[in-house]
């Protein structure tokens, strides 16, 4: 059960980086073919940021793999309580983000690079913040915990119904993942290349 659950959650942090790159490339095009972007797209990924890694993903790790962590040792204090708080922060820069958006989307002269600057700097936040968490988390987790806390763990993380993941049917999501590859232009995704 140990392996499948950190499959889950690897899995679940290469659904937001791809989401993360696919935005990225979405203003790049933009940026250097001078068009109007895809807002209806930008706002659909952020969406998906806030519906799945904030709100479905982190507070499953803050409430099994974290919490397990702490009972079982006092090793994980330290870079849980920073983890944990990194979570808070993510929402925080999240917001942010989503207001460059809106403020771009309004026709602000400097809203691209506003946007990009916001883009990049929660980019490079979240990249660090997996890396812990794949670097320095899971592993003592693998040594730490035991059987039954893995299996919790899996049960946590495969009651999630993300559309990135091709898991789960919800009314709410059931379309986003087709939304996004439909519309990010290609090579990243299925859409016209010329109309991003």
């Amino acid at each position: 059960m140990k392996h499948e659950a950190i499959s889950l959650i690897r899995s679940e942090h290469r659904c937001l980086a791809a989401v993360m790159d696919a935005m990225m490339h979405v203003v790049r095009t933009t940026k250097n073919s001078g068009s109007s972007p895809d807002f209806q797209l930008l706002h659909l990924m952020i969406y998906y940021i806030r519906e799945f890694p904030e709100r479905r993903h982190h507070p499953s790790e803050d409430s099994s793999l974290f919490a397990l962590l702490l009972q079982r040792t006092s090793k994980a204090d330290e870079i849980v309580r920073e983890l944990a708080a990194e979570h808070d922060k993510g929402e925080a820069m999240l917001s942010m983000l989503t207001v460059a958006l809106s403020t771009w989307e309004a026709g602000r002269a400097d809203g691209i690079d506003s946007f990009v600057d916001a883009l990049q700097r929660f980019s490079e936040f979240y990249w660090r913040h997996m890396e812990k968490e794949e670097n320095e988390v899971l592993p003592l987790a693998e040594k730490i915990l035991g059987e039954d806390d893995w299996s919790e763990i899996h049960q946590t993380f495969s009651a999630h119904a993300d559309p990135l993941l091709g898991k789960g049917k919800s009314e709410d999501f059931d379309t986003l993942l087709s939304h996004i590859v439909r519309m990010t232009p290609a090579p990243i995704g299925l859409g016209d290349a010329d109309n991003s």
